[in-house]
């Protein structure tokens, strides 16, 4: 199921963000493009699901009708595990029996935001090239994490299709006060649940969930939700979890 773009604006010390939600699904190892500012620049957050002129296309890979298909995640991680790069971190939702390796990605010049390698691993974001966003776990910013809420395509490291649910398939289901767990630089930073949100992809409300300005030590879990159109192929909605540092 293929993602499409989430674009928006921020103001003051803000860029402009055309932003693809990167992971909602898995027929499309999709990319975040986050653009240069421009000068038709408005006050107002937009987040569409157009794709703008900004946009770097992404092919959609198919299934590879030689591979194994395998539909559990348990399953898919006893056989082939997390990809090299998911060594960032690890995250833990006790809740939801969520036990993940964390990769990360660079957000450069560029702007680009690069999915989760597959169904099982998470993916950070380094935004420090862009003032006012992100941040990394523990420092005081707002550490953004995505998941894949479901997979249906070919994973290259692992050489087999997976269909079934992703790591984030569950984060809408969590209230306030469940606690979620970072390992991260040797250290185990603990962070509670403060709120969970249904945003429309096309909505507004953009602004706040990517913004480290509240001075709070915060991390931000997103993945996709909502009913999913089969001809668009996209989801209407974002889940949208915020938690701070206990």
């Amino acid at each position: 199921m293929a993602l499409r773009r989430v674009s928006m604006v921020l103001v003051g010390v803000f860029a402009a963000l055309a932003v693809l939600v990167s992971a909602c699904s898995g027929s499309e190892a999709t990319e975040v493009v986050v653009s240069t500012p421009t000068a038709t620049q408005t006050n107002t957050p937009t987040p569409t699901s157009t794709r703008t002129p900004t946009s770097t296309p992404v092919a959609i890979p198919t299934e590879d009708p030689e591979a194994e298909v395998v539909r559990g995640l348990q399953e898919f991680l006893n056989e082939y595990g997390y990809p090299g790069d998911a060594e960032f971190a690890r995250l833990r939702i006790p809740t939801l029996g969520v036990d993940s390796l964390v990769g990360s990605r660079f957000v450069g010049s560029d702007g680009v935001m690069a999915a989760p390698g597959g169904p099982a691993d998470v993916i950070w974001y380094d935004m420090s090239l862009w003032p006012g966003m992100g941040g990394a776990p523990g420092e005081g910013g707002n550490a953004i994490f995505s998941g894949h809420v479901n997979y249906a395509a070919y994973v290259p490291y692992a050489d087999v299709n997976y269909r079934g649910q992703g790591v984030f398939s569950q984060i809408g289901q969590l209230s306030a006060g469940d606690i979620i767990e970072v390992e991260y630089g040797g250290e185990t930073l603990r962070y509670g649940v403060v709120s969970v949100r249904d945003l429309a992809a096309d909505g507004a409300g953009w602004a706040e969930v990517w913004s480290n300005a509240d001075g709070i030590d915060s991390i931000t879990l997103y993945t996709c939700g909502g009913e999913f159109d089969t001809t668009t192929r996209e989801y209407s909605h974002r889940i949208v979890v915020r938690a701070q540092r206990l």
